[in-house]
């Protein structure tokens, strides 16, 4: 799966939470999200925890 970059940024600012915060609160490892912030594959997991953290679906994340 591939996040959309604007979608992460547009939730991230919508819950108000920086990069480091969002790690946290998923539990995810810092050079995952920049490998997932700029485009390359996730997990389905990983995904699902972000979506998870900032309270969207999966589905308003994913590339269309």
């Amino acid at each position: 799966m591939t996040i959309n970059k604007r979608k992460l940024e547009l939730a991230m600012a919508t819950t108000c939470v920086n990069p480091y915060d969002l790690c946290k609160m998923a539990s995810i490892q810092y050079q995952t999200y920049k490998r997932i912030s700029t485009g390359r594959e996730a997990k389905p997991a990983t995904v699902g925890k972000v979506a998870k953290a900032l309270g969207v679906s999966v589905e308003s994340l994913i590339e269309d």
